[in-house]
């Protein structure tokens, strides 16, 4: 086949770096008849250009004529598709019927395959249909022409000429639907990655500032109740509020700086992330908006990848500030427990505010607990307790590398 070969054009990025290999390809398979004007009469190859037919001059004009059919046709392929392209088809026509050759030499279709793929790959599906007929239509015409007229019979180089061209076609159909493909596989890549960024802020947002505004609630409300009858304890509630209010601040500045990759602070560090470490932090912090967390530790302790860490530590502050919401109760339980290969986190407590509390899937707080055990492909639990209460229980398996 005189196809061009699949990994040529799947190398070219665009029609102005085809137009250089269609010239070159169209040189290489004219050199006939530049050797028939360059070599001594007697040397010539009389069977391909019968001598006698064409003086020199006429000869070297004829050349001439169909070597700037062929550049322009190559050069132009970009801007004017059909025009150029049977500008190609001239420059093989012209040398043909000046030396009155009966076939066009089958070698010369290798150009005009190279610019029907780059057609195929390039231009609209009418365009190429279009250019293909009319390759097909110059076949057609020798062919007829050579018997009506001739009466030559043997075998036509014709028919093999088409399947080149109906090859090439393919070849670029292959191509351009791989490419589209691939883009519509990048673009939805794109769009997936966008969605679980997305997520993952909304849940961080969530979690932080959920926690948070349970905090600054009971706080506020203890402050109401003995504003008149105990203002230090009061000044203390409102301190508190402070405190807690500076602390979502700053989460909040850290979430905006990694959206801008620039962290406020240290622009020299990435954004810091939640981690287990700090869970002293937000213990008291939830003791001092009144409720009492029993924090317990079972198993040795390990390092956990950041992943793990940040997931498990956002998962006890969203349990948390469901107790603080919710629960109805001024006291939970946190455990958290290494063994397995794996790191388990409970938090459990004994409210009765059962009516009150989302059902277990439901709502944003949950919701985004589960998503995030499920991407570190762990387990989690979540639902009232047979004794009373709410427990939501997690699994995150610790990869082993990281053990």
């Amino acid at each position: 086949m005189h196809a061009v070969p699949n990994v040529i054009l799947t190398r070219l990025g665009s029609l102005q770096l085809v137009a250089p290999l269609i010239f070159l390809s169209w040189l290489l398979t004219a050199y006939p008849w530049a050797w028939f004007l360059t070599d001594p009469p007697e040397e010539r190859w009389s069977s391909l250009f019968p001598p006698g037919i064409l003086a020199a001059t006429v000869a070297q004009v004829v050349l001439l004529v169909a070597t700037a059919a062929a550049l322009a046709g190559s050069t132009r392929l970009c801007r004017l598709p059909l025009p150029a392209f049977g500008l190609l088809l001239v420059s093989i026509a012209i040398p043909t019927l000046a030396w009155q050759r009966p076939e066009i030499w089958a070698p010369q279709i290798i150009p005009i395959d190279i610019a029907l793929a780059a057609l195929t790959l390039y231009s609209t599906p009418r365009v190429t249909l279009t250019a293909a007929s009319l390759a097909l239509g110059l076949l057609v015409t020798c062919l007829i022409t050579r018997w009506v007229l001739l009466g030559e019979g043997g075998t036509p180089s014709e028919p093999g000429m088409a399947l080149t061209l109906g090859t090439a076609v393919l070849i670029g159909t292959v191509i351009r639907q791989r490419r589209a493909h691939a883009a519509a596989t990048l673009r939805q890549a794109s769009a997936e990655a966008v969605n679980a960024e997305r997520l993952r802020i909304a849940r961080d947002l969530h979690d932080m500032v959920a926690h948070s505004l349970g905090v600054i609630a009971l706080q506020a409300g203890a402050a109401r109740r003995v504003m008149r009858t105990q203002p230090e304890a009061a000044r203390e509630a409102v301190h508190n509020i402070e405190k807690v209010g500076q602390e979502t601040l700053s989460g909040l500045r850290r979430v905006v700086s990694s959206l801008r990759d620039v962290d406020p602070d240290r622009p020299d560090l990435p954004t810091a992330l939640p981690s287990l470490t700090t869970l002293d932090e937000l213990v008291a912090t939830t003791r001092a908006a009144g409720v009492d967390i029993d924090v317990s530790r079972q198993g040795e302790p390990q390092a956990l990848p950041m992943e793990i860490d940040a997931a498990a530590y956002r998962i006890v502050q969203e349990a948390v500030a469901n107790v603080i919401r919710h629960a109805e109760t001024d006291a939970c339980r946190i455990m958290i427990s290494f063994r397995e290969g794996g790191l388990f986190v409970e938090v459990v407590d004994d409210g009765t505010g059962r009516g009150r509390r989302p059902r277990a899937g439901f709502g944003f707080g949950l919701t985004g607990m589960r998503e995030r055990v499920e991407m570190l492909n762990g387990t989690i639990v979540t639902g009232p307790r047979p004794e009373g209460g709410f427990r939501v229980a997690a699994h995150l398996p610790i990869p082993a590398d990281a053990r």
